[in-house]
């Protein structure tokens, strides 16, 4: 059901940082904005993970004096962010610069997976490589190369295992980017398997792991049948097998997805306008949740703007949105840090 109130609470200081609370109520839930420190740049196009209970992001598109794309560049830092002391700080930088980079941690390592390389002309170079950094070292290492370069994937961690689902690689007839189902297992930090591919090719999904299963959600697809999609499954581990689940019900890319009390919360996205037009797009402030005991969705709540590329995560039962860019494309990147909880 949709959200039936909002109401803003204020805006207080703290810690030289201010906090905004506003609350939506739905049948049976109360959810709670704050907002916490911004990153030290805007930044989008990320995939942010928890490593060693902290937030970090890698890589992604930060504005620049020397642009590739829209007064955007790819970008060789990480940000931390801790979120006892609610300060971030900066990390080990990548080995290059990197945007749409997949960072995704098991318990010995936090891996930055493929993504783009770009220069100017040449913004959108997919990879094969990936990096890794484990909890004493200062210094990305390089890790098993992927199969296939990979981008605008989704990743996920289920038993100390690293998984890589669909996104955007390159033709081996053409060499011209297309999207892919294959569905990649990294199994003990060693090398990569293929595992059972999911029912249609995308990029810019989200995706989720809630009680060991994979949840991919959304998405888009370039080509004939370009744009963005409703359509969801779940990945069971033990099975080796997907299965759809209820549509999303408004199709969407470039969201994020995690999970907040069982629910698997997916905030924002954008949409393209015709013919591919990114100009002519929208972004989206609606957050749903979706219940798998019922398989339901519902729209909880919205953001206080509409945000796309964006990344979120859950620590200690905050869910942390950060990140992104309020208008389609590469306009507007925010440095914005969101916090969801329910009351």
């Amino acid at each position: 059901m949709k959200t039936n109130l909002i109401k803003l609470i204020g805006a207080l200081s703290l810690v030289s940082f201010s906090v905004i609370h506003t609350k939506a109520q739905t049948i049976d839930n109360i959810y709670n904005w704050s907002e916490a420190p911004s990153i030290k740049t805007p930044i989008q196009e990320i995939y942010p993970a928890i490593f060693n209970k902290e937030i970090y992001i890698s890589g992604g598109f930060v504005p620049s004096n020397t642009p590739i794309f829209f007064g955007l560049s790819p970008s060789k830092l990480t940000f931390i962010f801790n979120t006892e002391s609610q300060q971030w700080r900066e990390g080990a930088k990548l080995p290059e610069e990197r945007h749409h980079l997949g960072l995704v941690s098991n318990s010995t390592y936090l891996y930055g997976i493929g993504g783009f390389y770009g220069q100017k002309g040449k913004a959108w170079q997919i990879k094969n490589t990936v990096y890794r950094l484990d909890k004493t070292a200062n210094t990305w290492l390089n890790g098993p190369k992927l199969p296939i370069p990979l981008a605008e994937s989704v990743y996920a961690s289920v038993g100390n295992n690293i998984h890589v689902i669909g996104g955007k690689t390159l033709s081996p007839e053409t060499g011209k980017h297309v999207d892919t189902k294959k569905h990649y297992i990294l199994l003990d930090n060693k090398q990569w398997v293929e595992a059972a591919q999911p029912s249609i090719v995308r990029n810019s999904a989200a995706s989720a792991v809630l009680n060991n299963k994979i949840y991919v959600i959304g998405g888009r697809q370039a080509g004939v049948q370009s744009g963005n999609k409703q359509f969801a499954e779940v990945y069971d581990i033990e099975s080796d097998k997907w299965t759809a689940i209820q549509p999303l019900p408004v199709a969407l890319a470039g969201m994020s997805a995690s999970t907040l009390n069982g629910k698997i919360i997916v905030a924002g996205g954008e949409a393209f306008g015709p013919n591919g037009n990114w100009k002519e797009g929208k972004a989206y402030n609606q957050v749903w949740a979706f219940d798998p005991e019922t398989d339901k969705w519902s729209e909880i709540l919205t953001m206080p703007s509409a945000r796309h590329g964006h990344g979120s995560v859950t620590l200690n039962n905050k869910l942390y949105i950060m990140g992104g860019a309020a208008k389609v494309g590469p306009q507007e990147t925010l440095a914005t840090t969101l916090i969801l909880v329910k009351d």
